[in-house]
């Protein structure tokens, strides 16, 4: 009986770690989701946290031992599902971290996959029915519910998606600077900004925002299959740092939609319009 309770908290500790390891590395995690091309970044953004949050309620169901029945069939199935997730994964080539754990425990999917099949194996024989018929008092069942709700909602709380923190507002650039290097001669012409529809993007090479710009776009770029070069990344080696720091303020990642030398959007990192920048480039 004692190593079943402790099998179950065990199962419940590792869904709790999961969810929190997920929650700190929740712009990865989001990204890893859109990645696949199947869900919009809006969509992407949701999904993440109920993901997140559904990993918390069944961590709290196992730590309780609330329902075992119920907890066990949940569990298992959710364990299925990801699992299938990760096999389809590892089918497609991606032998990157799935993020199961965040970025406290690499794991690729092979390695998810093998974790996922011995933690199946513990809850099928640490998670049972003791043979008492199981309490359904009123309290209980109202406490679970609030309980539930509150889980579900944290990561959404911790963590507000993009879509709903931040709207569309006017990012500061140089524009009198912008407009002369994308003149004749100018370093970003030379680059293919000045010419047809771009969206350029501003970045340095060791700015963490500016590589989950970089992860973003690309699963933008993916997604919706935009033709090679509609994207332009300019680091400050590219242009010159003095004119690089005179176009954006300092500010990146900066992202400018431009029709040749005119910027119709302006985003940052977290307000990126997915549907405009598509629209925009096709």
């Amino acid at each position: 009986m004692a190593i079943r309770i402790a099998l179950r908290v065990l199962v419940g500790l590792v869904f709790c770690v999961s969810a929190v390891a997920k929650l700190l590395a929740i712009d990865d995690f989001e990204l890893y989701v859109y990645s696949y091309g199947w869900l919009s970044l809006n969509v992407s953004y949701v999904v993440a946290r109920l993901c997140i949050g559904w990993e918390l309620v069944l961590g709290g169901l196992l730590l309780t031992g609330w329902w075992k029945r119920m907890t066990r069939t949940a569990v298992l199935l959710t364990l299925v599902a990801f699992s299938l997730f990760l096999c389809y994964a590892a089918l497609s080539g991606r032998n990157e971290s799935c993020e199961c754990m965040g970025k406290w425990v690499d794991l690729n999917p092979g390695m998810s996959l093998l974790k996922n099949g011995l933690l199946i194996l513990l809850v099928l024989w640490g998670v049972r029915e003791t043979g008492a018929k199981e309490s359904r008092q009123m309290w209980k069942m109202i406490v679970g519910a609030v309980v539930g709700v509150v889980l579900m909602v944290i990561p959404f709380v911790v963590s507000v998606p993009d879509s709903w923190g931040f709207g569309p507002q006017q990012e500061l650039y140089g524009e009198s600077d912008l407009k002369e290097a994308t003149s004749t001669d100018g370093a970003l012409l030379k680059m293919g900004v000045g010419e047809g529809r771009r969206l350029v993007v501003f970045v340095t090479p060791k700015c963490p925002y500016c590589k989950l710009a970089r992860k973003k776009l690309a699963g933008l770029v993916k997604r919706h299959g935009l033709k090679e070069g509609s994207v332009v990344y300019v680091e400050p080696e590219d242009i010159g740092k003095e004119l690089w720091i005179r176009i954006t303020y300092g500010a990146r990642p900066l992202m400018l939609l431009m029709d040749g030398q005119e910027v119709e959007a302006t985003y940052h990192l977290r307000n990126v319009d997915e549907d405009e920048v598509v629209d925009f480039l096709h």
